[in-house]
């Protein structure tokens, strides 16, 4: 870390560094000698964590990334081997700049610029056009040529081609010393040693603010499509860390402060309101029997409680004492009593807790309210003094009338915020204690307590209560299922439980303290269960809640975990500006789990509606970043009020989940690709990459290949199918300060992943991902498709007044083909009739809009075709392949002409014998030149002019004519959308024509 120091400190042109640092050891490492205990740091919050290796990344040191352009990551993943062997780490180059990269992924939300195997959407080469020349360049960014080869993967030898990009087997190999200097978002690996060599240590600028470290904004990169085309340092510089941040001087130290701490027991204080008005809707009655469930069943020996009431004054209702065993647990439910004690005094409650807790680590206060302060202090009178204790303080807005202040305390104190609406009979109440939990030491997954199944209802003359849950193959340890009810005496038979195999286990006992009836089973075996629960007729309108939960069945096997939270976080949401997004991360230790059915639920503000509904995608379009790695996400858009929000994500499978479990390499011929289909959900999608060990400049090189792109790699051999499963988490609350505009505030968002194939002379086909009326979700209401031979007239500014572009698709005519206006999230395909001339550069552009003409364009990509082949092989007449050679040396040695744009004679410089074929199959004609003339110049310095026509002499009735070398002239079709994303470069031959005397 001090090496990461001293690289960030360089990144960033000597404005940042790490300062302190503190490293968390486990409560179980009793060994250790520390320098002090843990006091508000958990393995949950910690930026830098070092785990158990995730196979679909092996040792790579990755960033979890689930937001968009600037947004902070969730944590960086270092693995023990990684950080023990220099033989692992050394490929990915010096440790302290492979950590101030990831850094700058998880602090300012940048992103790789380089591409990934067979990715869609981030090649590892791409054609870059400077008006009409265009290059075959590697993918990455850099400030200076990026010296190396293309070398094959598999024979260590020369690259082979395929529509004049280097195949899926070729790999660009940069040379040991490089003059470069950036990026590292590419190159933490080039780490130039001898004189007059840089070291690739800084991140990718843009000409206009420095012409240093320049930034392409058009190569097919995760940073240009999630920025639109913003360098890292662009975003980098709009981060509060570098607003009115000087440079430093040179000589700066930049080592930081180590501290060495342990865990230690949580300590909680429960402040509970019994103000006047928690006697409406039974709060006080749900808030006790909420804390006593908790107290009783839940928090883990070892940590202490303490009680203090408020209302007009507040009183400590039990000193903090440490949970042992039963007696202890009953001790503190008896203290969770008490009556009205009037108005509200908040402030009063949290100076109490604070002073209960005076010189203690770990520490916890749990804030339940129903209304806003009317009594001296407030919460902003005491707010100092509770952030500079150390206490993180939980807040539970019980109602709709919570003090308005309570999301902001607990964000200043790094707490947590929940709501709990009238309507709740316990389950949000219970969601929220459990959240606290958190802040207990954390214990090893295997030994992590799983929600796998949540049932609520009101009964309505029934005589009995029953339903069924799954038990999967990951859990079954200590599986305890509870009922509970506001009205126990409606119960005639108590709960009980049949397994898959027909046995029956009943209740253990019924707590009379908190309505509540527990099964307990110490090894479940896998299947479907089944409960009921006898009724009297005292049920009428009687809540019921049923919960289900386990451990891993193997401690050496991680069960399916499933964790949910939302990008705003606990500061108030103006959702005229915001965009909310719902997230959930569903994973087996660390591996993704694919392909599974993941739903939110959101409760308004207006209680009485039922709750939002959401499906989460994990397609990397919308508000998700990358197919395959496990975190669904969507945005939401269905204000009703202000106010607060709670949210909860459910996940289960209907047949189609996975747990990714990597991919070997040597399995890598077997491997699939597998796209959805046009109509169909684009839930997941996956491509393998190769990772492997190459040479250049004569010296031995590691050069790993990163994960992941646009989507997560899998090897269908070694995948697992989940079987059926369920999982529950909250999320949280989030609290609303000011609503969308009137009407539709929401336009469709951008088309990230824009295509085409079927490129002829009469026609194109488009595929894209549809995006929604609002954001996306629901179904746009038209599209608009427009075609020019200049980019600049399909820009957001000159998209509807060019005269220059034609319109290929309107709105009007889009609004009667029905199968391209498909539900937000799935696949469509679109095939145009349109005269492309010869020889010619285009560009189509596509926009969205909605009912309300609200419009998004598409982002920027570049794409190949695959038509160039055949028509190759169309070739009419040949060289022999000496002569071949001759030409492609010819060929090289005026590379400074083929890149200045001229039209490349031959026939003054090469006598060819007319009537000879060099054939496709023989690995000769144009294609073969062109791979060879790449690989001696190390680019394709081949613009249009250059490329149509090659003219050489052909015999024909004893006069000497000129005609075309074998067909082939390049066209580029741009594809792309206006506000929109971006360019999709297509290259696209045209067949040739065999009349003399022809120039295009």
């Amino acid at each position: 870390m001090t090496q990461a120091s001293e690289a960030l400190f360089t990144a960033t042109r000597r404005r940042l560094y790490f300062s302190d640092i503190k490293i968390l050891v486990p409560l179980t490492w009793t060994n250790t000698t520390i320098d002090e205990p843990a006091t508000t740091q958990r393995f949950e919050d910690s930026e830098v964590r070092v785990d158990l290796i995730n196979p679909v990344y092996g040792n790579q040191p990755y960033t979890i990334q689930p937001g968009r352009c600037g947004d902070p990551g969730r944590y960086i993943h270092l693995t023990p081997d990684y950080l023990i062997s220099d033989n692992i780490a050394t490929p990915w180059g010096p440790r302290g700049k492979v950590v101030a990269g990831e850094w700058g992924r998880l602090r300012w939300g940048v992103f790789d610029e380089l591409g990934y195997p067979e990715d869609p959407l981030f090649p590892l080469f791409y054609f870059r056009i400077d008006g009409q020349e265009i290059t075959v360049q590697p993918n990455h960014c850099s400030d200076t040529h990026i010296k190396g080869r293309y070398v094959d993967i598999n024979t260590n030898g020369p690259c082979s081609y395929f529509n004049l990009l280097p195949d899926d087997n070729c790999r660009f190999v940069p040379d040991s010393e490089q003059t470069a200097t950036s990026s590292l978002m590419s190159f933490t690996y080039l780490d130039s040693v001898s004189a007059g060599y840089g070291k690739v240590e800084h991140f990718c600028d843009t000409p206009k603010y420095l012409e240093v470290h320049q930034h392409d904004p058009l190569a097919p990169t995760r940073q240009n499509l999630l920025c639109e085309g913003r360098s890292a340092w662009e975003v980098m510089r709009q981060h509060s860390d570098f607003i009115n941040t000087n440079k430093l001087p040179a000589n700066q130290s930049v080592t930081p402060t180590f501290t060495l701490v342990r865990e230690v027991e949580a300590k909680f204080t429960l402040v509970l309101d019994y103000s006047g008005s928690m006697d409406t809707n039974n709060r006080m009655e749900k808030m006790q029997r909420a804390a006593k469930t908790w107290i009783l069943h839940d928090v883990a020996n070892g940590s202490s409680v303490a009680i203090v009431n408020f209302g007009t004054d507040a009183v400590l209702q039990h000193n903090m004492t440490r949970v042992i065993g039963e007696e202890t647990r009953q001790n503190l439910a008896a203290a969770v009593t008490g009556e009205d004690m009037g108005s509200t005094c908040i402030g009063c409650g949290l100076k109490i807790a604070v002073q209960v807790m005076d010189g203690l680590t770990n520490k916890v206060i749990m804030l339940i309210s129903d209304g806003e302060e009317n009594v001296y202090p407030y919460i902003d009178d005491v707010m100092d003094v509770v952030v500079e204790s150390g206490c993180r303080v939980v807040t539970i807005a019980y109602g709709l009338e919570g003090a308005s202040n309570l999301e902001e305390l607990a964000q200043k104190t790094g707490g947590k915020t929940y709501f709990v609406s009238d309507d709740d009979d316990g389950s949000m109440l219970d969601d929220a204690f459990e959240g606290s939990l958190t802040y207990q030491p954390g214990d090893s997954l295997v030994n992590t307590t799983v929600k796998l199944y949540e049932y609520e209802h009101d009964v309505n003359n029934e005589a009995e209560l029953n339903d069924t849950f799954t038990v999967d193959a990951s859990v079954g340890r200590n599986l305890e299922v509870r009922m509970e009810t506001m009205n126990p005496i409606a119960v005639s038979t108590p709960l009980y439980l049949i397994s898959p195999d027909g046995q029956v286990y009943n209740a253990t006992g019924f707590d009379s303290s908190s309505n509540l009836w527990i099964i307990k089973v110490d090894m479940a075996e896998t299947g479907k269960w089944s409960w009921a629960v006898g009724l009297s007729g005292a049920a009428a309108k009687s809540h019921f809640q049923v919960t289900a939960t386990a451990k891993a069945r193997d401690p050496e096997v991680m069960p399916i975990y499933t964790d949910s939270w939302m990008n705003v976080g606990l500061e108030d949401v103006d959702a005229s500006t915001q965009h909310v997004v719902v997230y959930a991360r569903v994973t087996q230790g660390d591996k993704p789990v694919v392909g599974a059915t993941v739903r939110a639920y959101v409760t308004t503000p207006d209680t009485t509606d039922a709750p939002v509904e959401l499906e989460l995608l994990d397609n990397g379009q919308g508000a998700d970043v990358q197919a395959g790695d496990g975190t669904y996400s969507r945005y939401f858009t269905q204000y009703t009020s202000l106010g607060r929000y709670s949210v909860k994500a459910q996940v289960w499978d209907e047949g189609s989940a996975f747990v990714n479990n990597g991919f070997l390499a040597s399995r890598l011929h077997h491997r699939t690709s597998l796209l959805p289909s046009s109509a169909t959900s684009t839930r997941f999608t996956y491509l393998a990459p190769h990772a492997v060990t190459l040479f250049a400049d004569g010296k031995k090189l590691g050069i790993p290949t990163r994960c992941c792109g646009s989507v997560v790699p899998y090897d269908p051999h070694l995948a697992t199918p989940t079987g059926e499963f369920t999982r529950t988490a909250t999320a949280g609350s989030f609290k609303v300060v000011k609503l969308p505009g009137n009407g539709d505030p929401f336009p469709p968002i951008r088309v990230l992943d824009l295509r085409a194939t079927g490129i002829t002379e009469h026609g194109l086909t488009l595929h894209w991902t549809a995006p929604g009326e609002d954001l996306d979700q629901g179904t746009v209401s038209c599209y608009d498709v427009r075609m020019s031979q200049n980019r600049e007239d399909l820009l957001e500014d000159t998209f509807d007044v060019s005269e220059n572009s034609t319109i290929l698709l309107n709105c009007t005519e889009s609004k009667n083909i029905t199968s391209i206006l498909v539900e937000g999230g799935l696949l469509v395909n679109l095939t145009i009739d349109v005269d492309l001339d010869k020889y010619q550069l285009y560009f189509v552009a596509l926009r969205a809009m909605d009912s309300a003409s609200n419009i998004r364009l598409v982002e920027l990509q570049e794409e190949l075709f695959d038509h160039l082949w055949d028509l190759f092989a169309k070739c009419a007449q040949c060289l022999e392949k000496a002569q071949m050679e001759q030409l492609t040396e010819l060929l090289v040695g005026h590379a400074d002409v083929c890149s200045s744009g001229d039209i490349l004679h031959v026939e003054s410089a090469l006598e060819i014998e007319p009537g000879t074929c060099w054939s496709p199959e023989m690995k000769g004609g144009p294609r073969r030149m062109m791979e060879l003339a790449a690989l001696e110049t190390q680019l394709y310095a081949l613009p249009v002019s250059s490329l149509a026509p090659v003219m050489v002499e052909v015999g024909g009735g004893g006069t000497k004519g000129h005609d075309q070398l074998p067909g082939w002239a390049i066209a580029l079709i741009v594809l792309g959308t206006v506000s929109v994303v971006g360019i999709v470069v297509a290259l696209l031959v045209v067949d040739y024509l065999k009349k003399q005397q022809n120039t295009y």
